[in-house]
């Protein structure tokens, strides 16, 4: 089953300067890291830069890692969609959202993990019938599985706020507090 920690991220006011060197001193010492360092540990690897608001380089970093592994894991293509998402590259979020669907997942699976990836590309392409299908599948499974639960909080944000791009949807909230 596919497991992802949930970014929950307030983007700081790095400069550009700041994220090439972030990026430069991560790309030396995160690439060899294994995944679960790398992708799923608050404060290492990819994490790093994105906490700090440099979400492209959080994207370019992701990428470098996963040049250097295989398999890749479906967390780190996943992440790699955020990323992009929030740094507004829906072409690159989009492929590497498809990229992170689950192959063998079964149409009764509890965790709807595809239907979540795919309700969040479709807030990408703008297509809300496809969003509200999507989002409604994970909305029926929320009381069978936790990931469900957490993955429609998300999902609610970005049907509240169809009109934003994606990192500008899930601050919306957080800012009109």
């Amino acid at each position: 089953m596919l497991t992802t920690l949930p970014l929950l991220l307030l983007p700081l006011s790095a400069t550009a300067a700041d994220c090439a060197e972030l990026y430069r001193q991560h790309r030396l010492s995160d690439l060899d890291l294994p995944v679960e360092q790398f992708d799923q540990t608050e404060g290492r690897g990819f994490r790093v830069l994105a906490a700090a608001g440099c979400m492209r380089e959080a994207g370019d970093l992701l990428e470098a890692w996963a040049a250097r592994h295989d398999p890749i894991p479906h967390s780190v293509h996943w992440h790699i969609a955020q990323m992009r998402a929030e740094h507004d590259d829906r072409p690159a979020a989009i492929a590497a959202a498809r990229r992170s669907l689950a192959a063998q997942e079964p149409a009764d699976a509890a965790f709807k993990w595809n239907d979540y990836v795919l309700a969040t590309v479709a807030f990408l392409e703008r297509d809300r019938s496809a969003f509200d299908r999507h989002r409604d599948a994970v909305a029926a499974a929320a009381g069978s599985h936790a990931g469900n639960a957490l993955n429609l909080v998300l999902l609610d944000k970005l049907g509240r706020h169809f009109d934003l791009d994606y990192r500008l949807a899930q601050q919306a909230d957080r800012e009109s507090r």
